[in-house]
């Protein structure tokens, strides 16, 4: 029997362009340790759990605060902890990354922050909150609220070139800079630095870090864009399976076949989408 659980919730109407999912993460055993993904920045509150740690893929090793900041991860991580665990968190989209913070996004790619030191008391308040209830969509509707009391504070300037660099990633199995440059009006130099800013990658490390997680996914379900994907976005077959386990951990067949244990959670919040799909201009949540 699992002794892993995870719940997800989707974002209302006004926060889907920014934030992918709402989770709830519990685990129970005397040990937890598992890769993940490569992903999009996260904002986690930690309800229980002792040595927490997160282990990049740079090699670099860091323990989890409290409440934290996950920049844009580049490559598969892996996270333990000792004894029962539980967690609150929501994925920070590109829009919800410029929404929130000043700092370039690659600046912050593979680290951890301590969001107290960001956001101050009211993350503080948000925490205590958190720990008073049980209920899921409670807690969801308590970071909700605080989510956009923080996008507030910062000025909507970059929903343009976001929504641009999406439709780049959507459009194409092998996006070509050019492309971008002509659909943005901008330099490479203002698009390399843009990307950077808000996607945690400049554009050719992002185009693959995409290509690689939707060839995973489509892999799992059976997607009918995998031929085209795997026709048009790999040199060969080696190569796939070479940027598969970068980006996942994982090689495509284990993926598949025999996917860890947060992998099976983590699909949970995929058949959500498929399941009840909402109108927003993320490329994968």
């Amino acid at each position: 029997m699992s002794n892993l659980k995870m719940d997800f919730r989707q974002p209302h109407a006004r926060l889907a362009d920014h934030f992918s999912f709402f989770y709830h993460f519990q685990q129970s055993d005397d040990r937890f340790e598992a890769v993940d993904r490569a992903d999009y920045a996260q904002f986690r509150f930690i309800l229980r759990g002792r040595n927490a740690r997160y282990r990049f893929v740079d090699g670099t090793e860091q323990a989890m605060p409290d409440i934290y900041i996950l920049g844009p991860t580049t490559g598969s991580s892996t996270l333990s902890c000792d004894g029962e665990a539980e967690a609150i968190g929501v994925g920070l989209m590109p829009l919800g990354w410029a929404a929130l913070l000043p700092m370039d996004a690659s600046a912050a790619a593979n680290r951890l922050f301590d969001a107290k030191d960001l956001f101050g008391d009211i993350v503080v308040k948000v925490h205590e909150k958190l720990r008073a209830t049980q209920d899921f969509d409670a807690r969801v509707r308590i970071i909700g609220k605080m989510l956009v009391t923080l996008m507030a504070r910062q000025q909507p300037v970059y929903q343009a070139f976001v929504g641009q660099v999406n439709e780049w990633l959507a459009d194409a199995t092998a996006p070509d800079i050019n492309d971008l440059i002509e659909l943005t009006g901008l330099s490479l130099r203002q698009v390399q630095r843009n990307c950077k800013r808000y996607f945690g990658s400049p554009p050719k490390e992002l185009a693959r870090k995409y290509r690689a997680l939707r060839a995973a996914v489509a892999m799992t379900h059976g997607d009918p864009e995998l031929d085209d994907l795997l026709a048009n976005g790999f040199y060969d077959q080696s190569h796939v399976i070479r940027e598969i386990k970068y980006f996942t951990g994982m090689t495509p067949r284990a993926f598949a076949e025999h996917p860890t244990e947060l992998n099976r959670e983590i699909a949970k919040r995929i058949a959500l989408e498929r399941q009840h799909p909402i109108r927003r201009r993320g490329v994968i949540t």
